[in-house]
């Protein structure tokens, strides 16, 4: 990968920032980091960080901090700005962000340049989301089917299977952030996902509450 097709996250330093009262810090895995900590600690709020390369613009100080005192620092190597350009592939939550990435993801087709290179793009989102399914279907029931209306647990799937599908096709480097990735699967395709994301190459950061976390060797920060 060169450097203008890639980007990672090396480090957040929060202070005063929301819940995080003092200063965090934050160092990222070049492949996989766990972010552990029950519901209402901060997850989103470290998400939303990434998200802007700073302080959100809804975020608070710390209770009973001074306000001038909050500060936010993302460290990053490579392109920020496919940052911006790819934000919908790389800051992956469930609920809301499915339904969006879903809803446009004809129109992140269309900002592909090759004609070849988006059918490669839904053919291999579509062969992904198949290794997703605990039991195999015909995939071409599937490929006429608008994946707005696939049900709640394969609709995460398929997402999935897409953001990664544009990084493979189009050679790109990026990160995946996941805010409670496995809210919507049940046990079966909670399992097959954790082994689709082990076998990604790019940088992962995942923002996983203590019963979603179970995964060994790898680094986990909790808070």
């Amino acid at each position: 990968m060169t450097h203008s097709n890639s980007i990672r996250f090396l480090k957040l330093h929060l202070h005063n920032y929301g819940p995080f009262l003092g200063s965090h810090d934050f160092l990222f895995d070049q492949h996989r980091t766990f972010i552990v900590g029950p519901y209402g600690t901060g997850k989103t709020t470290l998400m939303g960080a990434l998200i802007h390369l700073g302080p959100a613009p809804e975020a608070t100080p710390s209770f009973g901090t001074d306000p001038s005192g909050m500060s936010v620092r993302v460290s990053t190597w490579g392109d920020k700005s496919l940052l911006k350009r790819y934000h919908g592939i790389v800051f992956l939550y469930e609920g809301p962000y499915t339904n969006e990435v879903l809803k446009n993801h004809e129109a992140m087709l269309a900002g592909v340049r090759k004609n070849q290179h988006r059918k490669m793009i839904i053919d291999e989102a579509w062969d992904s989301f198949q290794a997703l399914m605990p039991r195999k279907v015909e995939i071409n029931k599937y490929k006429d089917l608008d994946p707005v209306l696939l049900p709640a647990s394969e609709k995460v799937c398929f997402a999935y299977a897409f953001a990664f599908a544009v990084r493979k096709v189009l050679n790109l480097d990026l990160p995946a952030v996941f805010d409670t990735p496995y809210d919507y699967l049940d046990p079966e395709k909670k399992s097959l996902v954790q082994a689709f994301l082990r076998q990604q190459p790019c940088q992962q950061i995942l923002l996983v509450r203590e019963n979603q976390f179970a995964e060994k060797d790898e680094k986990c920060i909790r808070i």
